[in-house]
C-alpha cells in the first residue's frame, strides 16, 4: 500500500481522561502511545462501533508507510511516517491538514510487510517531541519543527539485526528520555 490512512474519529475528540496527569485529562492531550496514564485507555464516553460515515471526522493521506501511534497534544496531532525516503515526524493540525513535518535520515525500510522503519511512536513532555527510527535516529523536536538535538543509535550502539522489526518507543522520565534499544551483544 503506497498511501496509509489516518482516520480521526470521535472518540479523538477525547472528552476527559480518568487518569492523571490532570492537564492532560482536561485538555485532551493523549502525549505517549499509551496514553496520559499508560493505560492505553480512558473512561467513560460514547464511542463509534464503525469507522465510517459521520463517525469519521476526516481522513488524510500520509506520505508513506507509518505504523506509530499518534500522539495529541494542544489539539495538534503527532506521527511518523517517512516522507520522501526519508524518517520524518509530522505534525497535524485538528482539521487534517499538515502544519509541518520535519525529516532526518534515509528510511530503513521495515522487514515485516505491515511494518515500517517508523514504527516507534513519538512521546511529549509538552515542551518538545521526541522520536525514534529504525535507522537510528532518536531527536527531540521543538512543537514548531525545528530540531532540538539528535543522535543516531546505531552508529553509536551497532546495527540491529534482531529477527524482527523495531518498535520500541521512547520512554519520558523527569529528566531523561529512555530508549530500548536491543540488538546482538550488549544491549
Amino acid at each position: 500500500m503506497t498511501f496509509t490512512r489516518i482516520c480521526v474519529v470521535a472518540c479523538l475528540l477525547i472528552p476527559t481522561f480518568a487518569s492523571e496527569p490532570a492537564e492532560d485529562r482536561a485538555s485532551g492531550n493523549w502525549p505517549r502511545w499509551r496514553g496520559p496514564a499508560d493505560t492505553g485507555s480512558i473512561e467513560g464516553g460514547t464511542w463509534p462501533t464503525d469507522l465510517e460515515g459521520d463517525n469519521v471526522l476526516w481522513k488524510t493521506p500520509l506520505p508513506g508507510k507509518g505504523c506509530s501511534t499518534p500522539i495529541v497534544l494542544n489539539q495538534k496531532i503527532y506521527v511518523t511516517a517517512p516522507v520522501e525516503g526519508k524518517d520524518s515526524l509530522l505534525c497535524l493540525n485538528w482539521d487534517g491538514s499538515v502544519a509541518w513535518t520535519t525529516s532526518f535520515a534515509q528510511e530503513n525500510k521495515g522487514k515485516h510487510r505491515n511494518g515500517s522503519g517508523c514504527n516507534a511512536s513519538p512521546v511529549t513532555d509538552g515542551e518538545a517531541i521526541y522520536v525514534y527510527f529504525k535507522s537510528g535516529t532518536l531527536a527531540a523536536v521543538e512543537l514548531n519543527g525545528d530540531i532540538r538535538w539528535q543522535t543516531d543509535l546505531v552508529e553509536r550502539f551497532g546495527k540491529v539485526n534482531l529477527f524482527w522489526d523495531h518498535g520500541t518507543s521512547p520512554v519520558l522520565t523527569t529528566r531523561h528520555v529512555v530508549m530500548a534499544r536491543m540488538h546482538n551483544g550488549e544491549s
